[in-house]
């Protein structure tokens, strides 16, 4: 049987390979890393401030010993924690709620619960994998004025914090898995770094508040998939050059292909691809009033040949690049 180890002891370690240097630590501005003592397992801990009362930390690590954490008490206000488990799990005893659970791989959980006395007890030899966030429930309502749209358990949190009581589980959506993979494997460095995380974990708390909010009735529901378009579109605009093929695209505004399909031909009245050419050939124009070669346009618009742009301009305006240049040089 593996012995059990305590977030005391383990704390007792660290100190001793700090003072004797070989505990591997640094703390870059808001993010500290700590690698775990080879005498406890492997891997490491890593906690990033984003900004005041918004934090993430990474759990990546093997415990070669049972670790059994004891909280004496959560703290009053206590952050909103949302736990996403990768692999491993934990099981968790904690006074305020009705038997102890077992947090589990694939599964998020969302709770609150100040002033609860807590045990967590991680199995030895399991490769833990979990990513936590944490936000002061003050700092929601300055992300949106529709508080009333959230379940009731979550506006008390938000509201009387001091009576919160929430524990809430859920599997984790393929949408909330890209973007978890996306904070593991961040490409940023500096200050880019944290703006992207904190891009990431917003978006984190958009979709698990948008799984635990009420059904949308047909009308929300359409208003809600234009708004999607629209963000299709902005999307567009913005990846003139490179645009992302119709399945990310799809992806990335949480619409299926048919859907977005469909938007597209109601609120555009065109197809996504010919969405994408009005725009390149409005751009174009600019470009060329300018006097671009068309060269230098045909990439700016992301064609791969002067030829290909040529073609597909002639057939949307009536006109060859070149002719719409001199016809526009002479109205000057």
């Amino acid at each position: 049987m593996a012995k059990v180890i305590t977030a005391a002891e383990v704390r007792q370690i660290m100190e001793a390979r700090r003072a004797e240097g070989s505990l591997l630590e640094y703390q870059e501005g808001p993010e500290k890393f700590t690698q775990l003592p080879t005498s406890v397992g492997h891997g490491h801990w890593r906690s990033i401030q984003l900004r005041p009362g918004i934090s993430l930390s990474i759990d990546d690590l093997k415990k070669s010993q049972t670790h059994c954490c004891q909280i004496e008490q959560h703290p009053q206000p206590m952050p909103l924690t949302l736990s996403y488990y990768l692999s491993g799990g934990c099981q968790v005893d904690n006074d305020g709620l009705g038997a102890p659970e077992e947090e589990v791989a694939g599964k998020s959980y969302l709770y609150c619960l100040p002033n609860t006395a807590e045990i967590e007890s991680y199995p030895a030899e399991q490769y833990l994998c979990k990513i936590c966030i944490r936000i002061l429930p003050e700092l929601i309502p300055a992300f949106s004025d529709r508080l009333n749209d959230l379940p009731s358990d979550l506006k008390t949190v938000i509201e009387q914090p001091e009576k919160a009581l929430l524990y809430l589980s859920s599997r984790i959506t393929p949408a909330q898995q890209v973007l978890l993979q996306q904070i593991l494997r961040s490409p940023y460095q500096g200050i880019t770094r944290y703006f992207y995380l904190e891009a990431k974990v917003l978006e984190l708390l958009a979709l698990q508040f948008d799984l635990m909010a009420p059904p949308l009735s047909a009308n929300e529901m359409a208003l809600k998939e234009v708004d999607q378009i629209y963000q299709a579109q902005v999307i567009l605009n913005q990846n003139i050059s490179h645009p992302p093929s119709t399945a990310e695209l799809a992806r990335q505004v949480h619409l299926n292909e048919r859907k977005l399909r469909e938007g597209f031909r109601q609120v555009c009245n065109t197809t996504v691809f010919g969405y994408l050419t009005q725009q390149r050939m409005q751009k174009a124009c600019k470009l060329l009033t300018q006097q671009r070669s068309i060269a230098a346009v045909a990439t700016a618009v992301g064609y791969d040949s002067s030829t290909a742009f040529s073609n597909a301009f002639r057939r949307q305006l009536g006109i060859s690049p070149k002719g719409y240049q001199l016809k526009q040089r002479r109205r000057l």
